[in-house]
């Protein structure tokens, strides 16, 4: 098995704590092990993890910048079968790889790799606490805890077949973002060619929430990942569907109030614009400021599908979203079962 590894500028120490999971995991079975990383990541900070990865007998290549890519090259110089993708602010359970090889031994030609589980990690900051109200934020982590089956899981934990792998052609390298969307695109083309993803709760990884502390970092990586979901729904059309999404309405609605204004409508008029928006905040129940908060987090995603969209001179997608699960592919767990 080869363990494929992005990272980036500020990744030191979680990588450093992944690699030393990683080994142990690794001495829990009789295969071959080898672990990439590809790093893009500034000096000194490149080669201080270089000495670090060449002390545990770690591959450190130099990358490009988009994650995908990155995962690429990984795979290009990867020794093995069977390709393992965690992220670089993962850690590694003990019985990850185990729980990987043995979800694939035997399994038919069909299957084109395993979703391990992914379990947030570390203190529940006030932030995280938000978090929680998130609709969007943190429900793919736990996909195979929840189901059998999927259609595609998030590159935390994915474990590949390397002919399947080669014959999709890997990571999309064309999508519109850094990172975001290349490993959903990856689960849906697998599918789409006959393929199927199980799951195993078993081989889990640990995500550190310390990878993400500032409200500015979730903002900005929940508007990337709404500005991927155009790049999914653009290419998968057949799986896409149209939304309401309250950022485009009220942006529609103040252009509308702006031309009505100058036209003899009242000022207030504007305030008109602004409705959707509220109505997506007001989220009613306990804890009302940390469900607003959610909400804003869940707005930042529909603020991202509409900047790509008009970005691309395709206002029509600004109310379309890609379609994440369906019950033919996302097959339910039962409740007693947790292989």
């Amino acid at each position: 098995m080869t363990v494929c590894v992005p990272t980036h500028r500020g990744r030191l120490r979680h990588v450093s704590e992944l690699l030393a999971s990683l080994l142990i995991a690794a001495r829990a079975v009789d295969v071959p092990v080898e672990i990439i990383v590809v790093d893009d990541s500034p000096e000194p900070e490149f080669q201080e993890l270089r000495r670090r990865c060449s002390q545990l007998g770690v591959r450190h290549l130099r990358g490009p910048r988009a994650v995908g890519a990155k995962r690429n090259l990984a795979v290009q110089a990867a020794s093995h079968d069977l390709l393992l993708f965690v992220d670089s602010d993962c850690m590694a359970t003990p019985e990850l790889i185990a729980g990987h090889l043995d979800a694939l031994a035997g399994a038919p030609a069909d299957v084109a790799g395993v979703a391990g589980a992914t379990i947030w990690s570390g203190e529940r900051t006030p932030l995280w606490q938000v978090l929680d109200f998130s609709r969007l934020y943190q429900n793919a982590a736990d996909v195979a805890t929840r189901y059998t089956q999927v259609g595609w899981a998030t590159t935390s934990n994915l474990c590949v077949r390397r002919d399947v792998f080669t014959r999709l052609g890997g990571f999309d390298e064309g999508v519109f973002t850094v990172v975001g969307g290349e490993d959903v695109d990856l689960g849906v083309r697998a599918c789409d060619h006959g393929y199927r993803w199980l799951t195993c709760a078993r081989a889990a990884v640990l995500h550190q929430r310390d990878a993400v502390g500032r409200w500015s970092q979730v903002l900005a990586k929940q508007f990337t990942y709404g500005r991927a979901d155009v790049f999914l729904s653009s290419r998968h059309r057949h799986r896409r569907t149209w939304r309401a999404n309250p950022v485009a309405i009220s942006l529609m609605s103040m252009v509308f109030a702006v031309v009505g204004v100058r036209v003899g409508l009242p000022p207030w008029a504007l305030l008109a614009g602004a409705v959707p928006v509220l109505v997506a905040l007001l989220r009613t129940g306990p804890q009302p400021v940390r469900r607003w908060g959610g909400a804003l987090v869940d707005l930042a995603f529909d603020a991202g599908i509409t900047w790509e969209a008009l970005r691309q001179g395709r206002p029509a997608s600004a109310v379309c979203t890609f379609v994440y699960t369906d019950d033919r592919e996302f097959r339910p767990r039962r409740a007693a079962s947790r292989v």
